[in-house]
């Protein structure tokens, strides 16, 4: 936008022509731009304010020194297309990347190795300090000594800890509860006349409590002797799968066969499938459940049978997990645990066998 400033003589300087008696206004025009304002006005202005020379030559040196020209203006090497990039391109020094020459630098994708081309960024580098320091899961039917002797080991301390949990429906059910707080009241009601009768009111209930703590041991103990019949002749030749992870044995499964199945049979026919594979014993490290290790169990469980041309896989009758010393009305917990064991196997034996494929 243009404007029109009267520019007025400072008053201490002398008017250019003495003889005119009233003072001369000039008028010019002021504009934004730097270059124009020093060329344009500063050539009429400065010989009239010589205060004013500085103001322009400085401007007139911005002007200058912001002109660009034709050279300037080189592409940059990082943005711009390799076709697009001109050799006069300036470098920088090792270990700057740009301190390739041009004609290195320039190389296509295709001349490139296809290794460079087609590498994963999903993937894990191979050399990953961490991924090699996890130990190897492996899934197998036990073939050495040892491997069967772990496995065998697993399930006698699974049948062990059925103790521990018959123990704690026992202690913490309802009906126990309040049978024993009642009991602790009429002692406390018996013994209690005064202060002084505290510390036997609370010894005596002390010792009542022991008591059922010992009965529940005994009665529970069962457990631990049907624990040490797990041994070499309850195995006999059945099969010890195992789930090993590094040097350590988590979980176990023993495969038996019914009478009319089995290795024996096999040889009567070419695809003969004659009795049933049964699972006897069937478990995992406690801190591993829930993590996959069981279903991997079934699931070689399932494919060994298959390989023994069997008519399917079940839980035996009388697994190592079946005995219940308590009265049924205790063992609810124990018979829905069994049942949900069995509606594992079967949905693995649906989903990897192929017992009902075969005629």
């Amino acid at each position: 936008m243009r404007t029109m400033v009267r520019q007025l003589p400072p008053p201490h300087l002398k008017l250019p022509h003495p003889s005119a008696s009233t003072p001369s206004y000039r008028f010019v025009d002021v504009v934004s731009q730097g270059n124009q304002y020093a060329g344009a006005v500063g050539d009429r202005l400065i010989p009239a304010i010589p205060g004013f020379r500085t103001s322009a030559a400085f401007l007139t040196s911005l002007s200058a020194n912001l002109r660009l020209t034709d050279d300037d203006l080189v592409p940059s090497p990082m943005s711009t297309p390799p076709s697009m990039r001109s050799s006069t391109a300036h470098h920088l020094p090792p270990p700057s990347p740009l301190s390739v020459p041009p004609s290195t630098a320039l190389a296509s994708s295709a001349e490139l190795p296809k290794s460079t081309t087609t590498t994963s960024t999903n993937e894990p580098p191979s050399n990953n300090p961490e991924l090699a320091a996890l130990p190897e899961l492996r899934t197998y039917a036990a073939t050495t000594p040892a491997d069967r002797i772990a496995g065998l080991k697993l399930v006698a301390d699974s049948v062990a800890q059925q103790r521990q949990l018959t123990s704690r429906e026992l202690i913490f059910h309802p009906l126990h509860l309040a049978a024993l707080t009642l009991v602790l009241a009429l002692v406390a009601q018996y013994l209690y006349a005064s202060a002084a009768d505290l510390v036997l009111v609370g010894t005596t209930c002390g010792g009542v409590v022991m008591a059922c703590l010992a009965a529940v041991r005994w009665v529970c103990g069962g457990y631990i002797f049907h624990a040490e019949t797990i041994n070499w002749e309850w195995l006999g030749d059945d099969e010890v799968v195992v789930v090993r992870w590094g040097e350590e044995v988590i979980g176990a499964l023993v495969l038996g066969w019914s009478e009319e199945g089995g290795g024996a049979k096999r040889a009567r026919g070419k695809g003969a499938r004659r009795g049933l594979g049964l699972v006897r014993g069937w478990t995992v490290q406690q801190k591993y459940r829930g993590k996959g290790v069981g279903e991997s169990l079934l699931e070689e469980a399932v494919r060994v049978a298959g390989e023994r041309g069997v008519k399917g896989v079940e839980f035996a009758e009388e697994h190592a997990n079946s005995l219940r010393i308590l009265p049924a009305f205790y063992n609810g917990f124990l018979d829905r645990r069994d049942a949900r064991a069995a509606r594992a196997l079967e949905k693995v034996a649906s989903a990897k066998g192929s017992f009902g494929k075969r005629r």
